[in-house]
């Protein structure tokens, strides 16, 4: 080991070397704690010759010195670098030679030369002396002189603080002031000038700030503290709740449970308890209401085992000597139209309807009710499938085909000329004229065209059509090469304009056109992006405008605000052709849990059944089996009490139907007497006792006078009689006769109470007290409030009814008065409900002020081409479809919504049918015709060539070249 060591020390000095090499005094000298070589002395003399330990413990031992040796090593490397740079910097600069430098002085931003003079401000004077700016005030000024401020006077120019948040300033005399600024941001750093912060939030969070911690938690950092909430659900009244993608608080599953039966949303079904309870599954509730019978029509129905409503008796139907079992049909001889059924004994007849299945369909056969398609009747004859049709066009040939009419032109025979015309009242053209590049000439007419850039005169003769190039004299036009001259003008729809000129098409407000090298350019005009977010394409306008909202298809006024129909839950708002919408503000609900269904937008109370009707929550009503209680529903049970009965204004009221406050008529002694009845006191005998208006009055009985000397008082008697025996009365009816002094009253009248007095009857009828109610009804004697009578018919008490003068409000009879008020609606669950018979319904809808049908398709009244539909108080607007055409550019035209196959759309471009014109595409070298809605295009035509060897020019035309110009077409 020790030779190792030796071994390692000539490495270790020659390094040292490389160090103290010259170049390293330059400040390159290496530390002795860097290179370590004390280190490695010492190591070196602290080893011993021989060491008998281990084998692998030298190389540990040797170990850190190899690591110092190898880092030693880099930095002399380093150094060595170092030296190389530094001698090369010396050189440069002993190369260099020193010369003084101008003095300059600094100023205004600027450098100024020795002996120069500036001005600072309109106080100050400074020149530069030797290098150095000297500034003294300029003399003869007053206002320069300085500024006075609380006692202290401050120099022209010098700036000072009258207070930690206040910087002033002395100028020209003149001092101003400025507050310090705060630093800008939502939290501005505390200091004496400005607002203090408060504390914020780990995370970077201001005091404040509210975020998002995850999709249903919300965070807020209030003084420092950071305060999370998890979302806040409403409870829910369901079978089964789930909750929606996207969504933090749980929602009830459509559906409903009903006498252990699940049933979807929905759905329609009957009672299993009760087969004559309709039920219906809303919302997930169960609405439930006895199933409406029809009307009869037979004098004495009856109700069969397994029905609900009564129906006829089954019996047969007899008319004209004919007779049918019951629910026969036939037809009425001599109208096949009639169909006839016997029902319940009654014979009911209705028109059969007919489908009509084709335009023209021919008159029913002998014996059937509906026309048939195997012919055609039009015009008030009949027609055999194939026959001949005359359709008043006589270029046309038209004929009858299973109960349509097709019609094809008439063939019209090939013509001896080019160019045949048409004339008005015959169909096939002819030579007589000629149609020319889609126009009609007269024969013998001269017209002038533009072909292939070039002037030419035209003449129309017995269908040909000839042309010549015209000169033009005195034109601004082009020298050619050779040849005539060429005028630079355009020809677009049969006008000519000069060349350069820009010019709106007719009919095409939205197209720009200039001629361009005889050529018409067209282009449709540019719009700049409209500044809202919804605008509108008005007709007949170019550019979209911000008058009015387009939104989800559907065309809304500024200031109006509508639902959407895709979210019926938000109101929307349109204001300068931007959109807004919200959720819809629900009305506040009254129950502790209510209810949220599918396609529902406001949460609602339950309802309520009892006795196999529906109550809406909040409705007060009366038992339906005993009026005696009011109830009302409330979170979807009824709650029901006894009437509280008023008091009665009298001492012995008769019991009413809920009541005992009937003060026509007493109750006394156990027993009903009606009001004006005379009755024997129940326990004394010679008292008499008489009913007034629920009250009773029994003063001892008078004994009438006698004429007899020595009356006699018999036992059980209460007045002495005379010993002889006075006459009875016959009593009406027959019967006992009635005694002497007996009251009776009038069997066909009770109202009349009656006296029997020695043979003789005097009679007088019973007074009828005031009645303590609004609306009673007429008793069999008096009026009576166990009961109403309001518009001319009678109610029972506790009874509700439709009101026979006020529309929609229901009305209640209660001891003989009735109170009225407005029928209370469910909110509909639709955005555009109908209006019903009370209350709006979604049977139907309302849509722009007017009504539609459900299943109802109507034309929008804001976009005639669009197509809605109502279909459960929702409308659907979407654009009215159109028949697929047979062509490739179809032109939809102004006031249209289909597009048709009269001209052409190509690329922006329109043309009418018939019309040529440049090709959009390729302008300069292509000509476009529109021919039925498709685009024909081709090369223009070029130019003969007026030498022996044309060179290609441009769109490929042979041109020639002047003589001596570069090229191999000379003349």
């Amino acid at each position: 080991m020790a030779r190792a060591a030796a071994a390692l020390l000539p490495l270790v000095l020659q390094l040292t070397g490389l160090a103290l090499a010259p170049g390293t005094g330059r400040g390159g000298a290496i530390p002795r704690e860097s290179l370590g070589l004390a280190d490695i002395h010492d190591y070196q003399l602290q080893a011993p010759a021989h060491s008998s330990a281990p084998a692998g413990a030298p190389q540990k031992q040797w170990r850190p010195l190899e690591e110092r040796l190898g880092r030693l090593e880099a930095e002399v490397t380093e150094l060595r670098e170092q030296n190389k740079d530094l001698q090369g910097r010396v050189r440069q600069l002993e190369s260099c030679e020193c010369h003084p430098a101008s003095p300059q002085c600094w100023g205004l931003g600027r450098a100024w030369p020795e002996g120069a003079r500036w001005e600072p401000d309109a106080c100050t004077a400074c020149v530069c002396q030797d290098g150095a700016a000297h500034c003294v005030p300029q003399p003869g000024l007053p206002h320069c002189h300085g500024c006075s401020h609380n006692g202290q006077a401050y120099g022209n120019g010098e700036t000072f603080a009258t207070d930690a948040c206040t910087t002033c300033r002395c100028l020209e005399g003149a001092i101003t002031c400025t507050q310090k600024p705060c630093p800008r941001g939502p939290c501005p750093e505390p200091g004496a000038c400005c607002p203090h912060c408060e504390p914020g939030c780990t995370g970077g969070h201001r005091s404040g700030e509210t975020w998002q911690l995850e999709p249903c938690v919300i965070c807020t950092c209030q003084a420092g503290t950071v305060q999370c909430q998890g979302p806040s659900c409403s409870e829910l009244n369901c079978l089964e709740s789930y909750t929606p993608p996207g969504e933090c608080c749980p929602i009830c599953r459509p559906g409903c449970e009903y006498e252990g039966q699940l049933y979807e949303e929905g759905a329609n079904f009957l009672s299993s308890s009760n087969p004559c309870l309709q039920c219906s599954c809303l919302r997930s509730l169960v609405r439930c209401v006895p199933m409406k019978c029809p009307p009869i029509p037979c004098p004495e129905p009856a109700l069969r085992p397994g029905h609900c409503c009564p129906t006829c008796q089954a019996q047969g139907c007899t008319e004209g000597g004919s007779h049918w079992e019951h629910g026969q049909e036939w037809t009425t001889p001599g109208d096949p139209c009639r169909i006839c059924q016997c029902l319940e004994g009654h014979i009911r007849c209705h028109q059969r309807e007919c489908a009509s299945l084709c335009p023209y369909p021919a008159r029913p056969l002998p014996g059937t009710c509906c026309p048939v398609c195997d012919g055609c009747f039009l015009n008030g004859r009949e027609y055999r499938s194939g026959e001949p049709v005359g359709s008043g066009d006589p270029c046309s040939h038209c004929r009858c085909a299973n109960g349509s009419v097709h019609c094809e032109p008439l063939p019209c025979p090939p013509t001896p000329c080019r160019h045949p015309g048409r004339i008005p009242g015959k169909c096939c053209p002819v030579c007589d004229s000629c149609e020319y590049q889609g126009h009609q000439y007269q024969s013998q007419e001269t017209f002038r065209l533009q072909e292939s850039g070039r002037c030419v005169r035209c003449s129309c003769q017995a269908g040909e059509v000839s042309c010549e190039e015209q000169e033009c004299p005195g034109a601004p036009c082009t020298l050619s090469d050779s040849g005539p001259q060429l005028c630079p003008a355009c020809v677009l729809g049969g006008e000519e304009f000069a060349e350069g000129v820009q010019w709106e098409p007719d009919g095409q407000p939205c197209t720009t056109c200039s001629c361009q090298a005889g050529v018409p350019v067209c282009r449709a005009l540019l719009c700049s992006p409209a500044p809202c977010q919804h605008p509108t394409q008005p007709s007949g306008a170019c550019c979209p405008s911000c008058e009015s909202c387009n939104y989800h298809g559907q065309v809304y006024a500024n200031g109006q605000n509508f639902t959407d129909a895709d979210s019926p839950c938000h109101t929307c708002h349109c204001e300068d052709g931007t959109v807004t919408c919200s959720l819809v503000n629900c009305p506040p609900t009254t129950c502790a849990r209510p209810q949220s269904g599918p396609g529902q937008c406001c949460p609602r109370c339950p309802d309520c059944i009892l006795e196999k009707q529906v109550f809406m929550d909040g409705e007060s009503f009366s038992h339906p089996r005993d009026p005696c209680q009011e109830c009302q529903c409330r979170e979807g049970h009824a709650h029901c009490q006894p009437r509280a009965c008023p008091r009665a204004s009298c001492a012995h009221p008769l019991p009413g139907p809920c009541c005992q406050n009937n003060c026509n008529g007493c109750a006394f002694g156990g027993k009903e007497y009606p009001n004006g009845a005379d009755f024997p006191h129940p326990s004394d005998p010679c008292r008499l006792c008489r009913c007034l208006s629920g009250h009773v009055q029994c003063p001892a009985r008078r004994c009438p006078p006698l004429p007899c000397p020595e009356p006699l008082l018999l036992p059980g008697e209460c007045c002495p009689q005379c010993p002889a025996t006075r006459s009875g009365c016959p009593r009406p009816g027959g019967g006992v006769p009635v005694r002497h002094q007996e009251h009776f009253s009038q069997p066909d009248d009770p109202c009349r109470h009656c006296l029997c007095l020695n043979g003789s009857v005097s009679c007088q009828r019973l007074p009828c007290p005031p009645a303590p109610c609004a609306h009673p009804r007429q008793g069999p004697c008096c009026p009576s409030c166990d009961g109403c009578l309001y518009q001319g018919k009678e109610f029972a008490s506790g009874e509700r009814f439709p009101s026979p003068t006020a529309r929609c409000h229901v009305c209640l009879c209660w001891e003989g008065s009735v109170s009225c008020e407005p029928r209370a609606c469910a909110p509909a669950q639709c955005p555009f409900p109908a209006r019903g018979d009370c209350c709006p319904t979604c049977d139907g809808c309302e849509y722009l002020r007017e009504s539609y049908l459900s299943s109802q398709e109507f034309p929008d009244p804001r976009e005639p081409c669009n197509l809605c539909t109502c279909l459960g108080g929702f409308v659907t607007c979407s654009r009215r479809p159109c028949e697929p055409l047979g062509c490739s550019y179809p032109l939809t035209l102004s006031g249209h919504c289909c597009p048709t196959c009269q001209g052409c759309l190509y690329h922006g471009v329109t043309a009418a049918p018939g019309e040529t014109l440049p090709d959009p595409l390729d302008p300069t070298c292509s000509i476009c015709t529109c021919q039925e809605g498709s685009m024909r295009c081709q090369k223009k035509p070029c130019a003969p060539a007026l030498c022996p060897h044309p060179s290609p020019g441009p769109c490929f035309c042979p041109v020639c070249h002047r003589p001596g110009a570069p090229g191999r077409g000379g003349v």
